[in-house]
């Protein structure tokens, strides 16, 4: 089996913001539409590759995955406030 060829696309500012009841907000001004929250931050981390797969993917026209970009870290809610994380979209050839 051929491995996929890989394009990239772009770089994705993700916002993540904890909310007042400890929940998450996730959202991003680069990627219209995105924008995810719930009382469980856990939850909602586990949806932001699937959902940015989802929207880069209808916007292109192609299919694509999502990744956080090296050094950024994986579970930023922990310290609470707003951060933001990048993830590069990758075109799936």
């Amino acid at each position: 089996m051929e491995k996929p060829e890989l394009g990239t696309l772009g770089v994705i500012s993700v916002v993540f913001e904890t909310r007042p009841d400890g929940g998450l907000l996730v959202y991003s001004d680069d990627v219209p539409g995105f924008i995810l929250s719930h009382h469980d931050a856990e939850a909602v981390y586990k949806d932001v590759k699937p959902a940015l797969e989802t929207i880069i993917g209808e916007m292109m026209h192609t299919p694509v995955t999502v990744s956080l970009k090296a050094g950024s870290r994986s579970v930023p809610w922990l310290q609470g406030g707003r951060h933001i994380r990048e993830y590069e979209a990758l075109r799936i050839a």
